[in-house]
């Protein structure tokens, strides 16, 4: 607590000369507090009745209740009496405590700040009462103490976030770094031992952490293993007793966090000086064994705001220990990985196959006549059989893949990094193959065979469960096959098959009887309001209401016939209403979306060219859309099926693009003309900087590749005027309008008006593709001036002695800067771009000061470099605004 005082002593003291709050100053609000503080109280709690009457602050403070609120309240008053009456000492004591109160709260202090305006509006009224040569020197006085207040607000709810990502991270880091070593690790207990040692010496804010285990119900339970503060595990020992919350979260299986604040705390803790708060996490039982972790805290909120995930993972990884305690990771008869550790690889190994677009083989073998060569020749040699299969199996797979003994007969496979479906055939052919001679067992040649099943992830895309559960359900259709085969997993051969039957038959029914309808979204040019197509959706008329795509899709895609009936289904409906609506004078694009399975089907391009034939004159007005799924199955033929669209005519969307787990690969292979931005990454426009860069990567590419793009899912006026602001200009979405029948759409048109933000940015500031990176260049260094910002602000010290890495110091290498050299050519004669070279240079100066002033731990000096390198970035961030109006109105 004392190292926090000084810290914020001295963060005051920064921002005390940085807005020259001087002695007078202070002095005269000395004079004065009396008169100024009047009725504190009650303007502490007209304070918090301001904030709850705005939606946005009431859903913050309303489940509070008035308990809290008051005790709020009164830190609040107490911390304004203390600007004024004892200003900087108390302040620098209370206003860590007020943002810390906050912040357990989840109280932006954006919002705290907007209600500052009481009491500028309280001091003023008070000021006002004053002599009259007074008020200007203590109206300068008190601003600029609220001023202060405001920054030290922000800053001490940024230093609480960042300590609390930092712990976060810290404790997911220990225990991954744990899992890591499991596999080298002699015991359990070196394990437990070795999470609680480096839990307690990364954190700050945990004295000591512990793993108990009971092997016998309500026997006394003692620490097992811990780190930290000795006296606060070492002695423990908790008889057995409902009502303790050790006990209760072992009984329940529910974890439990308990704080002193609360009154809480277990008597086992309490009184324990530094401790504020317990965690109590059970796992379960394996082999008669249940265990608990338990984590002190010295912080009341810590659990609530570093999430209790980490934690989760703190007792998974106990109860995995507490498997190892009774068996090993691998099988004593053969050597190979047992059960556990393949669960272990194939977690890690979905994690990494998606990240790098690869998908991953799960297989389980089962040996054909084992059990006739066990019985008749003994375990010993059946267990020799089994070291031989063992051995011709790892010499069939390939370097990286993973033979495991799941006990008896049963092998499983992991086959990561395929690039496609028949990498996975080659691999399980040679382990076929590796059956096909005759085995030496004990002087006497005996053979067996295997049967084998598979599941791919992504394509089954379960859980490590499921997908083991998956194979084995293939396995079993191996083996109902004959000897020596292998089958991929199905999923219509799952419990509910009866129940998916009976739906693919009424679908068929409804296919038959014409009982499927097409809805239809519009898709608009957002700047002109011009209606440019819309895109086809199906329902299924079932028992008197409509039934969405998602209810039924999966089970229609499970069928070939279903799947393809769908499609042609849609594909002539559409093209039909594209001639009535063409004959009313309305020429609109259509899309229909295409399942995989039918694009991939032998007679994919037959229903096109049947549909052509039936309604000429529609090619050029009918656009498919398709998902990356296809050609994840399948690249060579998805691209066969798509380029014969093209040669017809016809348009190819990559639907959902940016989802896929290779979406850049797939743009440059298949032969589309447009991409349609997922509606996930439109709905996180305004939010996630990550989204936005992804659309802007997703249209600059779209037009060094003269693909049009269509934005789904916007929802609001903002989201739609930054997508023409970045160049996007056809979308569809809810704000636009929901999917309609198809006699509604002209009604509809002739009424629509697109909003008149979207309208402005067609008559003003918007950008071509060319100018395109010049808007990117910006974000990237605006980004990168607030990093370098954020790092000049953290003191430099042992722990941080270096900035690390930042775009903004090269002058040369920073985005803009890049932009600038490139554009030369282009814009050297245009109106401020010089003005904006010589801006950018003396920028990158005053980081230079800034940094060179934090090396040299120049407090005063960098207070002064950081405000002017802020300015100086002020000015530039300006004078690019007007140069892209300048640019976009001109180009």
């Amino acid at each position: 607590m004392a190292n926090d005082d000084s810290r914020w002593r001295d963060v005051l003291a920064r921002v005390r000369r940085f807005i020259r709050l001087d002695d007078a100053s202070l002095g005269l609000l000395a004079r004065y507090t009396n008169h100024l503080t009047a009725d504190a109280d009650r303007l502490a709690l007209r304070f918090y009745d301001y904030l709850l009457s705005y939606p946005e602050t009431s859903a913050m403070f309303g489940s509070m209740g008035n308990e809290r609120l008051h005790e709020l309240a009164a830190i609040q008053a107490a911390h304004f009496r203390g600007l004024i009456e004892n200003w900087p000492e108390t302040a620098s004591r209370s206003v860590g405590r007020v943002a810390r109160a906050h912040y357990a709260q989840n109280v932006s202090p954006v919002w705290v700040a907007g209600g500052y305006s009481l009491y500028l509006d309280h001091l003023e009224e008070r000021i006002g009462l004053l002599p009259e040569a007074e008020r200007p020197g203590l109206r300068s006085a008190t601003f600029r103490v609220i001023l202060a207040d405001i920054m030290l607000q922000f800053a001490g709810f940024e230093s609480i976030h960042n300590e609390t990502g930092a712990e976060r991270a810290m404790i997911s880091q220990a225990l991954i770094e744990t899992t890591l070593k499991l596999a080298d690790l002699a015991a359990p207990e070196e394990v437990l031992g070795s999470i609680c040692t480096e839990l307690v010496m990364r954190s700050r804010h945990l004295p000591a952490v512990w793993f108990g285990l009971i092997e016998e119900p309500h026997a006394p339970i003692t620490a097992y293993a811990g780190a930290g503060r000795e006296q606060l595990w070492s002695p423990i020992e908790v008889t057995y007793d409902p009502e303790d919350p050790l006990w209760r979260a072992l009984e329940h299986n529910r974890l439990q966090v308990l704080t002193h604040q609360s009154g809480g705390l277990p008597a086992w803790c309490a009184g324990q000086q530094g401790v504020e708060a317990v965690a109590i996490f059970p796992f379960g039982r394996v082999g008669g064994l249940r265990g608990v972790g338990v984590v002190y805290s010295d912080r009341s909120w810590y659990f609530d705001h570093i999430d209790l995930t980490p934690f989760g993972a703190f007792a998974r990884l106990g109860q995995v220990l507490l498997g190892l305690k009774e068996s090993h990771l691998r099988d004593p008869l053969t050597g190979l990985p047992n059960r556990g550790l393949f669960m272990d690889r194939l977690r890690h190994s979905m994690v990494q196959n998606l990240r790098r677009d690869r998908l991953l083989g799960v297989g389980m073998i089962d040996l054909d006549g084992f059990k006739s060569v066990n019985d008749r020749m003994g375990h010993p040699s059946g267990d020799a059989l089994l070291r031989e299969v063992a051995t011709r199996i790892q010499s069939a797979l390939r370097q990286g893949d993973t033979v495991a003994r799941f006990g008896g007969d049963e092998f499983g496979l992991l086959l990561p990094d395929l690039r496609n479906l028949d990498e996975a055939e080659v691999v399980v052919e040679r382990v076929r193959r590796a059956f096909d001679g005759s085995f030496a067992i004990q002087g006497e040649q005996v053979r067996v065979g295997a049967s084998l099943g598979l599941t791919v992830y992504p394509l089954d895309d379960v859980d490590a469960q499921d997908l083991i559960r998956h194979a084995d359900i293939a396995l079993y259709q191996a083996k109902d096959a004959g000897r020596g085969v292998h089958r991929l997993f199905e999923r219509d051969r799952e419990e509910q098959l009866h129940r998916i039957d009976e739906l693919q038959r009424e679908f068929l029914d409804a296919l038959a009887d014409d009982r499927l309808v097409l809805h239809y979204q519009p898709k608009v040019d957002m700047a002109t309001g011009v209606v440019w197509g819309a895109e086809a959706l199906v329902r299924w008329n079932r028992q008197g209401s409509l039934v969405m795509p998602s209810d039924f899709i999966d089970v229609v895609e499970q069928r070939a016939q279903l799947i393809r009936g769908l499609g042609r289904y849609v594909l002539d409906a559409a093209a039909r209403q594209i001639g009535l609506w063409r004959e009313q004078g309305h020429d609109w694009y259509v899309s229909v979306n295409i399942g995989a399975q039918h694009l991939l089907d032998s007679g994919f391009v037959e229903d096109i060219d049947e549909i052509l034939q039936r309604y000429p004159g529609v090619a050029s007005w009918l656009q498919i859309e398709v998902t990356e799924q296809a050609a994840l199955r399948d690249l060579e033929k998805t691209r066969t099926a798509l380029m014969a669209c093209r040669t017809r005519g016809l348009a190819v969307a990559l639907d959902d693009y940016g989802t896929g787990h290779a979406s850049l690969t797939y743009l440059q292979e298949l032969p589309a003309n447009q991409i349609k931005l997922d509606q996930h990454f439109v709905g996180h426009l305004l939010t996630e900087p990550r989204a936005l860069a992804i659309i802007a990567g997703t249209l600059t590419s779209a037009r060094l590749l003269s693909l049009d793009v269509v934005a789904e899912g916007v929802e609001t006026v903002q989201q739609g005027e930054l997508l023409l602001q970045l160049g996007c200009r056809v979308a569809q979405g809810y704000l636009i309008s929901r999917p309609m029948a198809p006699e509604a759409l002209p009604t509809w048109e002739s009424r629509w008006r697109p909003p008149v933000q979207w309208t402005r940015v067609e008559q003003g500031a918007r950008l071509t593709y060319e100018d395109l990176p010049l808007l990117m260049a910006r974000t990237a260094h605006r980004y990168s001036v607030m990093t370098l910002i954020d790092a000049l602000a953290e003191p430099r010290s042992e722990v941080h002695p270096h900035l690390g890495s930042h775009d903004c110091p090269d002058e040369t290498g920073c985005p803009l800067g890049q932009w600038l050299t490139e554009a030369d050519n282009r814009h050297a004669e245009q109106p401020g771009f010089a003005a904006l070279q010589r801006q950018h240079t003396a920028l990158h100066r005053k980081a230079d000061e800034a940094i060179g002033a934090w090396y040299g731990e120049d407090a005063d000096a960098l207070v002064t470099a950081i405000g002017e390198f802020q300015h100086e970035a002020d000015v530039l961030d300006a004078l690019l605004l007007e140069f892209v109006r300048r640019v976009s109105s001109e180009g």
